[in-house]
């Protein structure tokens, strides 16, 4: 191999190199929010009593409850329907204020799957953590195409406490 050809391959490693190193430091930057599952889910408040047997949610519950929050989004109520613990509570209420058109509303369209991935007993309380997996709309009016229909399917984890007693 001649000189000419052992700068070129170098060449080719540095760059190659520098490629690899350029998408190892991009992926430092990305977040990720693991999905809830039963196991991620298995830790408790303090104070929080595991029930014996889980009992599903009512799937007409979790919908009239799914309806509740969706009317609440892109309005100044949505921060009230979001849980402390949520996940970048306030990059989400920014994005929805900041990039959301001001009439554009968000329905059910409907409710694909329910699951229940928790439930514990926290202060004379019976508190569920719900997974529910939803086919939504959203609609708003665009200056430049009229009226605006976008589909969608998103995941909902849902904290519904009600009286502890045999049915959440």
């Amino acid at each position: 191999m001649n000189r000419w050809h052992r700068t070129a391959l170098h060449f080719v490693l540095a760059i190659t190199a520098m490629v690899l190193a350029g998408n190892l430091q991009a992926r430092q930057f990305r977040q990720l929010a693991p999905i809830a599952t039963p196991r991620q889910a298995a830790t408790l408040p303090e104070g929080a009593v595991p029930v014996a047997t889980v009992r599903a949610v009512p799937r007409n519950r979790v919908e009239t409850l799914l309806r509740g929050v969706l009317a609440k989004w892109n309005t100044g109520q949505m921060a009230q329907t979001l849980s402390p613990e949520f996940f970048d509570r306030t990059r989400l209420l920014d994005a929805v204020d900041g990039l959301a058109p001001r009439d554009a509303t968000l329905r059910l369209l409907s409710l694909q799957g329910v699951q229940t991935l928790q439930q514990y007993e926290l202060d004379g309380k019976q508190v569920s953590i719900v997974s529910a997996t939803a086919r939504t709309q959203l609609e708003f009016n665009s200056p430049a195409s009229g009226f605006v229909r976008r589909q969608g399917v998103n995941e909902f984890i849902l904290k519904i406490t009600s009286p502890a007693g045999p049915t959440p």
